[in-house]
């Protein structure tokens, strides 16, 4: 998904491109034909293919040199096919590099050599992602969604798609029955993935509140972040990160785009931007008090915290009613006293222009972040308990909706999908593998006789036992 942001001062224009095929057009268009214009892009959903390398194949070669006319087998094996990573990187904060959506692929492994040389592995491929970056897999119908990774800090890398192994040469099936075999094993397919990278900040306090209220200011207050500050709604187009620093400790604040009545329904810039306050520990109300009535706005941003769910209305907020320095700020501030005694959440008036009250608001912001996160620890809550991961089963034996035996592991599908069974020795040595696996046995308790249907992986055949 990207997002083209218009800008003429005192204007706004926001145009919303969904179809990735127009995407770059739409860009370079906007480009040529608007001068004088802001161009900003936002790009925080990204969509592609990925393809880890296909194995190298083994090669069929016989020894040859001169007074050795008879020489054995010496094809090499083939190499593995490169895998596919993804790495976070803190110096990047969009996925404007994948915008073009295009197919990702790493290399494949080269074929194995006479004099039994082994093929060299296919180079893989690393996706750097903004730290913040969780990586899906797509199913085939686009509403299945997978984690393949949770990139949560720089350098973390992660293998999300894996290159095939690369097939034996004819060497590899010497035995003392078959001393010159005339066959060799193809390379395995690689893994071929659709994901989806979604990025959401990674930040300890956020920064919430209409468009205009001065989340911006306030941020660049607290910190050495410079976001864009303008007098007029929705300047904030990017979510900013700055480090607050208080003398004894630290946190991480991010000033959120400003959200608007329908935001958890996608209008204005509210249901784009919503995910990133996810992970947040507290969040920050800032209110304007230069507003008609700003316990409304209150409401209506909790309302549209509540209806995009992800228990954003259940994290902590701090009110901070902002704008204290101008008169009408002030006496509302007096006029509302009684009703914001009622609220049930911390509150702090500021100044975010002038600076009125903004440290006493971050010392605030960490008081409520160290007793949020004292509590998580007494409960539990924050404690990683590792357990191992249960031994697969080499294979397993399903009987299909079609009463066809379907034989399931990574070996004997790797073995249906590298070797040629039209050839009798692949073929046999294809069975003879499968027996010292276990499957004949398994397939006879299940009642599978010979010249019976058997499914491995995607091919069927007559069993021969």
């Amino acid at each position: 998904m990207i997002f083209f942001y218009l800008s003429t001062n005192p204007h706004y224009y926001y145009y919303d491109y969904l179809s990735p095929s127009l995407q770059q057009k739409s860009l370079f268009f906007l480009i040529r034909v608007i001068k004088d214009v802001y161009i900003e892009v936002m790009i925080d959903i990204v969509q592609f293919k990925i393809y880890a390398g296909n194995g190298g194949n083994g090669l069929v070669s016989f020894h040859r040199e001169k007074f050795v006319p008879h020489g054995g087998p010496d094809g090499g094996d083939g190499g593995r096919g490169g895998n596919v990573y993804v790495r976070g990187n803190n110096k990047l904060s969009s996925l404007r590099e994948y915008r073009d959506q295009q197919l990702r692929r790493s290399a494949n492994g080269f074929p194995g050599g006479p004099n039994q040389r082994h093929g060299a592995a296919g180079e893989g491929i690393i996706l750097d992602v903004p730290v913040g970056s969780i990586v899906y897999e797509v199913g085939e119908e686009g509403s299945e969604k997978t984690i393949l990774a949770d990139i949560d800090s720089d350098g973390l890398e992660i293998q999300i798609a894996k290159g095939g192994r690369g097939g034996h040469g004819n060497k590899y099936f010497t035995t003392s029955t078959r001393q010159a075999p005339s066959f060799a094993q193809k390379g395995q397919a690689g893994e071929k993935k659709t994901i989806q990278i979604e990025l959401k900040l990674i930040a300890d306090i956020g920064i919430i509140g209409l468009p205009n209220a001065g989340k911006s200011s306030l941020l660049t207050q607290w910190s050495r972040a410079t976001p864009k500050v303008a007098s007029y709604p929705f300047t904030t187009l990017d979510p900013e990160l700055g480090v607050v620093e208080l003398g004894y400790d630290s946190f991480v604040a991010a000033d959120m785009p400003g959200l608007i009545e329908g935001a958890s329904q996608g209008v204005g810039l509210g249901h784009d931007f919503l995910r990133h306050i996810e992970r947040t520990e507290i969040l920050v109300h800032v209110v304007d008090l230069s507003q008609e009535d700003p316990l409304e706005d209150i409401q209506m941003i909790n309302e549209e915290l509540y209806s995009f769910g992800y228990g954003l209305s259940e994290k902590p907020q701090i009110i901070a009613f902002n704008k204290i320095d101008i008169p009408d700020g002030a006496a509302r501030l007096e006029l509302l006293e009684d009703e914001i005694k009622n609220l049930s959440v911390p509150v702090l008036s500021i100044s975010a222009v002038s600076g009125h009250g903004v440290r006493e608001l971050a010392q605030k912001a960490h008081q409520s972040l160290v007793q949020l996160r004292q509590q998580k620890e007494s409960e539990g809550t924050n404690i990683i308990r590792l357990r191992p991961q249960p031994q697969q089963k080499r294979f397993e034996i399903e009987e299909g909706e079609d009463g066809v035996l379907t034989v399931k592991g990574s070996t004997p599908q790797w073995l249906a999908e590298t070797l040629d069974l039209t050839e009798t020795e692949a073929r046999a040595e294809f069975f003879d593998r499968l027996s010292r696996l276990g499957v004949a046995r398994a397939l006879k308790r299940r009642g599978a006789k010979q010249g019976d249907l058997i499914r491995i992986g995607q091919l069927r055949i007559r069993w021969d036992d």
